[in-house]
């Protein structure tokens, strides 16, 4: 059987749970008219004003995942050279103008700003928001990274957060956290009549009760959640990820059940993740295919609907297609890139030879009919899964057999067989 590239109109991942829209499109050129006045919560962790040049760690091949001593290094996004820089002032207003159009009456927008570019992000924000709509200039303070002895050391991040109108939607009581120890230290301790500890202090001639197994709640300094380290689990190698915990909190204080949630420059996929993981759905866009691709392994578990543009190159794929009771096995037996197309990349170690099925990243087997891709199995790399499975199942039901495959350097190709002549 031959195989040759194959084009769709968009693409779906077959999942019972709801996922939502991913689009590799810059979201201030892409059509999104269609969801104005529909979005609950925008989050936003925009490129930012460094002037760096960020790029994707993508580990590679079988030994690469797991022992992360292979890997690539993949263009992920570039900063604007300072904050004052008109490129980057214009950006950032539009963004923020087209989550305003996003937002529903009740809805929220996040907006994560470094301490360089927070002055004017809270003006942008008044201007584009309303002062009125304010609610909380957001400390997220962590211990980790490294310490400066010509400055104190910068341990913190800040989350500008923003109603859409006065008719607000806030849940606090949707995102309880620990009890803090330290406040055992002033407060006498009592069991009452049935049997429940608790702590009192009197001041101004009344006494305040808070018993220990009452819920608590986050105040304005979020101190309990860390940075993520290089071990774990969720990390993507995506520069700026953010731990989903961070997330979770402020998706489920404002959003309920069935929500839309937005992020219009959405990276690693942090933020589509949180929605999905609590029963919220999601659009997603990001104009950087690197970004596409490790959102959209990440989010294999979720029914999706994408849209992304296919590259072109002289790739070659073999596989075969064997028909079963009530499923076809498709197997993939080898892909090749010419090595000119891959000359470009950075690689770890430098000797790194990519070659083989260590140049695939993720595939998935499905059927096109009617110009649509459907995705119903997938073989991802990841730390749990290091050795990429060759052989995925797809129903019998009516469409042709394609493979859509995603390989290290971010490229996406569609491809369907015919019998050799």
């Amino acid at each position: 059987m031959i195989w040759h590239r194959s084009t769709c109109s968009r693409e779906i991942n077959d999942r019972p749970q709801e996922g939502g829209l991913l689009l590799c499109e810059d979201a201030l050129k892409a059509d999104l008219t269609a969801f104005y006045g529909q979005v609950q919560a925008v989050y936003l962790d925009p490129p930012g004003s460094s002037g760096q040049r960020l790029s994707c760690k993508l580990r590679v091949g079988e030994k690469g995942w797991a022992t992360s001593r292979q890997a690539v290094l993949l263009p992920a996004y570039e900063d604007y050279p300072d904050p004052a820089h008109a490129g980057y002032l214009g950006y950032l207003r539009a963004l923020l103008t087209l989550a305003h159009h996003l937002l529903n009456e009740t809805g929220s927008l996040f907006l994560q700003v470094n301490p360089d570019n927070l002055a004017r992000a809270r003006l942008m924000l008044d201007e584009v928001f309303g002062a009125d709509n304010f609610r909380n200039q957001l400390v997220w303070s962590f211990q980790t990274g490294g310490r400066s002895k010509r400055y104190f050391s910068r341990k913190h991040e800040i989350i500008l957060f923003y109603a859409k109108s006065s008719r607000h939607h806030f849940d606090i009581s949707a995102v309880p956290v620990a009890r803090k120890e330290e406040r055992s230290n002033h407060l006498k301790r009592h069991v009452d009549a049935q049997g429940r500890s608790y702590r009192s202090i009197t001041s101004g001639g009344k006494t305040y009760i808070y018993y220990d197994d009452e819920p608590v709640y986050p105040d304005d300094v979020w101190a309990d959640v860390s940075l993520m380290q290089q071990r774990d689990p969720q990390r993507t190698g995506y520069p700026g990820q953010k731990p989903q915990a961070l997330l979770d909190r402020m998706i489920l204080s404002t959003t309920r059940p069935g929500d839309l949630v937005a992020d219009l420059t959405c990276g690693s996929g942090t933020a589509l993740m949180s929605a999905a993981s609590n029963g919220r759905r999601f659009l997603g866009v990001d104009s950087s295919p690197v970004a596409f691709s490790v959102s959209r392994k990440r989010l294999d578990p979720f029914r999706l609907v994408c849209r992304a543009p296919l590259s072109d190159g002289a790739a070659m794929l073999d596989a075969t297609t064997l028909p079963g009771i009530g499923f076809y096995t498709v197997t993939l037996n080898a892909y090749t890139v010419p090595e000119e197309e891959l000359a470009h990349l950075k690689r770890q170690p430098a000797s790194l030879r990519l070659d083989g099925l260590d140049l695939v990243d993720q595939w998935y087997a499905g059927l096109i009919n009617k110009g649509v891709f459907v995705a119903y199995a997938s073989a991802l790399r990841a730390k749990q899964t290091p050795d990429l499975p060759t052989s995925l199942e797809v129903p019998l039901l009516r469409g042709t057999v394609a493979i859509l495959l995603i390989d290290v350097a971010g490229r996406r190709s569609l491809w369907t067989g015919a019998p050799a002549v």
